[in-house]
C-alpha cells in the first residue's frame, strides 16, 4: 500500500483551467453536447459510476466544442504517467527502444511495493520503453524516472513545466499520478499539448491503442493516438479515464474521458476507452 499523501494543487492553476472553460463556452457545438451526454450517461450507469467527464477540444485552436459531466473534477489522475514518460524523453537520456527489466510485476523499494496489474501472471519480464507505456507498466515508469532524475526535486520541476504541481514529492509514486491534483481540462490541455507537437511520446501514444491496453479506444474509421489513466483515489473510488486525440497523423479533435467508479474491475481502457472511441465514430460521421 502507497503511503499517505497529502494532497495539494496549485490554486493558481485550477483558476486558470476555470477560467479558460468559462472563455470558450460560445465555442460549444449544441448537438455534439447532447449526443456525448447521452454516451456518457449510458456508460455511467453501465459502470453504476458515481461521476465522469467528457470534453472535446479542437487541437489547433484549443476551443472546446463540447463538455459534458461533472465540472473541473478535481483529483489524483493516472494520465499524468504520460508527462512522466515525456519529461524523461526529453532529457535525451532513455529513448523508446530502449529495453527495461519489469520481471515478475513485483518491485520492493525500501518499504513501498509496486506492481504491474498483471504480476499474478508474471510479469511482462524485459520489454521496450514503448512497449511499457503501452501495457501501463508501474515498475517501468519507477525504473525510468529513477534513471533519468537526480532526486524528487528533479523530477517535479520537469512535471511543473506541463502545469503538474506536486507538493509531496516522491519517485515512487508522482509518476503514477499520486499526489498531484489536476483535472480534465488541465489533462486535456496537456495531450492536446502533444498533438501539436513532434514530440517522440507520440510514437508511444499510437502503440498504446494499437498493441496495449488502450485497444479498446480504438476505431475503424480512422487512426487514434492516447493514454489510459487508472488511479485508486483516497476515498476508495477509482478513477478510469482516456486521453487521446484524432486522426492520429494529422489530429483535429482531442478528447478526454473521465470517470469515478467504486470498486474493481477498473480499466482506463476498457471502460473510458470505449467511451472515447464511440465519440470518436460519430465524430467522424459529421
Amino acid at each position: 500500500m502507497k503511503n499517505t499523501i497529502i494532497l495539494l494543487i496549485s490554486i493558481a492553476t485550477f483558476i486558470a483551467c476555470a477560467k479558460q472553460k468559462a472563455e470558450q463556452v460560445s465555442t460549444i457545438d449544441s448537438t455534439l453536447q447532447v449526443r456525448l451526454d447521452s454516451i456518457l450517461q449510458n456508460k455511467l450507469s453501465e459502470l453504476d459510476a458515481t461521476v465522469g467527464q467528457v470534453i472535446v477540444m479542437e487541437v489547433q485552436t484549443g476551443e472546446i466544442k463540447a463538455s459534458v459531466g461533472s465540472d473541473s473534477i478535481l483529483q489524483e489522475s493516472g494520465l499524468v504517467r504520460t508527462a512522466s514518460l515525456l519529461a524523461a524523453l526529453e532529457t535525451k537520456a532513455v529513448k523508446l527502444s530502449d529495453t527495461i527489466d519489469v520481471a515478475d510485476g513485483v518491485l520492493a523499494i525500501g518499504k513501498d511495493t509496486l506492481c504491474d496489474h498483471n504480476w499474478h501472471r508474471g510479469g511482462y519480464g524485459k520489454i521496450t520503453v514503448k512497449q511499457s507505456f503501452g501495457l501501463a507498466s508501474n515498475i517501468a515508469n519507477y525504473k525510468i524516472v529513477k534513471k533519468v532524475f537526480e532526486n524528487e526535486q528533479a523530477f517535479s520541476e520537469a512535471l511543473a513545466k506541463y502545469g503538474y504541481q506536486v507538493k509531496d514529492t516522491s519517485l515512487v509514486y508522482n509518476p503514477l499520478g499520486y499526489g498531484i491534483l489536476t483535472t480534465p481540462l488541465q489533462n486535456l490541455t496537456f495531450f492536446n499539448y502533444i498533438a501539436k507537437s513532434k514530440t517522440a511520446i507520440k510514437e508511444a501514444l499510437e502503440y498504446s491503442v494499437s498493441n496495449g491496453l488502450a485497444k479498446p479506444a480504438q476505431s475503424d474509421k480512422v487512426k487514434v493516438a492516447g493514454a489510459t489513466g487508472t488511479i485508486q483515489l483516497s476515498n476508495g473510488e477509482y478513477a478510469v479515464e482516456f486521453c487521446g486525440y484524432f486522426p492520429a497523423d494529422n489530429p483535429k479533435y482531442s478528447i478526454i474521458v473521465s470517470i469515478n467508479k467504486k470498486g474493481l474491475p477498473a480499466s482506463g481502457g476498457l471502460m473510458a476507452g470505449d467511451v472515447f472511441r464511440q465519440i470518436v465514430d460519430i465524430m467522424d460521421e459529421r
